[in-house]
């Protein structure tokens, strides 16, 4: 694998984006992970070589639950910098009711602030190496991705993966952000990376392919956008089943019908009412076994750890509009 031995990819599985990190020079963390996997994402530096307390920076690709969801442990109880996009960092720091669309996605942040923000064509220093701020917008409107020229590392974050594409929310963002993701992978494509570590799945060793996959696959989404409709709902709706360990069956409906991620969709890409987006999408997930019924609960196929069954609603609150106060 062509990673150098300062860096390393921590692939701890979901509901936690892949946590990569640096074990010389200035110790950074590039994405933090889903909060309950705290101690997995602790274990996973140790195992690296990476105490805790030494870590100096914590740098968001972008502000989803599964990316930033240890910064505020990371920051308020550890003293670690974080670092975020600019536009993100002034929602999150103003504590704007839709920052991270954790309401609208139902997924629990703990509130957090941004120390450092980050603009395109910045540089930051990160193990013995200079960085450089790359926007790619797509996945979310203001997505970054992190480039290291000596070595040709690329950080993407959600941009691409190794077999997929960050789903796109058209529902919010509008047609225009499948062209607006287009644009980033041709930006991803000039330049001369060797290894480019995503957020989920494997590293990717051949880059130039990839990225001419991810291309093809938006080229079809934009000539048929109900395309990223669909893959955004299949992709928001297995994470809402990862981190409630399965939903009981008597429950699906109602809650897909109330999610306000599937309204919009319901509405604005595929022009029906909500119940009957959420009969269709269950179907769809279970004609592909994207999905099983075990126990009385409906629950996602893809491997994952799910948190404690009292994570959610546990204390201290998980949600945006709430202080975290550490326990302990």
């Amino acid at each position: 694998m062509r990673i150098p031995g300062w860096l390393h990819f921590l692939a701890v599985g979901f509901p936690s984006a892949n946590v990569i990190a640096t074990s010389d020079g200035s110790r950074v963390i590039f994405d933090s992970g889903f909060g309950s996997d705290t101690s997995r994402i602790e274990d996973a530096l140790a195992t690296a070589g990476i105490g805790i307390t030494d870590v100096e920076l914590v740098v968001n690709t972008h502000w989803h639950s599964d990316h930033v969801g240890v910064n505020t442990r990371l920051r308020d109880v550890h003293g670690i910098a974080v670092a975020a996009a600019r536009e993100d960092a002034q929602a999150i720091n103003s504590r704007r009711a839709d920052a991270c669309l954790s309401a609208w996605l139902d997924q629990p942040v703990e509130r957090y602030h941004v120390d450092h923000a980050l603009e395109a064509g910045q540089t930051l220093r990160a193990g013995p190496s200079e960085w450089e701020v790359v926007p790619t917008p797509g996945h979310t409107p203001h997505h970054l991705s992190f480039y290291e020229p000596q070595e040709r590392l690329l950080v993407l974050g959600d941009a691409i993966h190794a077999d997929d594409v960050g789903w796109l929310n058209l529902a919010l963002d509008g047609p225009a952000a499948i062209d607006v993701a287009l644009d980033t992978v041709a930006r991803l494509s000039r330049l001369a990376v060797r290894t480019a570590l995503p957020g989920h799945g494997g590293p990717i060793l051949d880059p130039p392919a990839v990225f001419a996959a991810a291309h093809a696959r938006y080229e079809r989404m934009r000539a048929d956008p109900q395309r990223a409709g669909w893959h955004a709902c299949k992709r928001i709706f297995a994470f809402a089943l990862m981190i409630r360990d399965g939903i009981p069956l008597d429950d699906v409906d109602t809650y897909l019908a109330r999610q306000p991620w599937l309204v919009d969709h319901a509405s604005k890409m595929f022009d029906t009412d909500a119940e009957t987006l959420a009969a269709d999408l269950l179907a769809e997930m279970r004609r592909t076994r994207a999905v099983e019924e075990r126990g009385g609960r409906l629950h996602v196929r893809t491997p994952h750890h799910p948190p404690a069954r009292d994570w959610l609603a546990g204390s201290p609150r998980r949600d945006w509009l709430h202080e975290f106060i550490p326990s302990g």
